[in-house]
């Protein structure tokens, strides 16, 4: 089976583009009330995504789901 139908590869994509919409956003409209938040979580979910999408591209062929 494919691994980009693994559940993880598609947990780290949603969590990807999210975070990279909290970034461009806390990073181009500074003066909003919350940007560092959104900058702390749109680091945080890219973190997550990128350990997520490795383990799905990391799994071995004859490992179970």
């Amino acid at each position: 089976m494919n691994k980009f139908f693994d559940l993880r590869f598609v947990i780290g994509a949603f969590f990807f583009v999210v975070g990279l919409m909290l970034l461009i956003y806390s990073l181009t409209n500074p003066t909003i009330e919350h940007a560092a938040v959104n900058r702390g979580c749109g680091f945080t979910f890219l973190i997550f995504a990128i350990v997520m999408m490795l383990l799905a591209i990391s799994k071995k062929p004859q490992d179970k789901l």
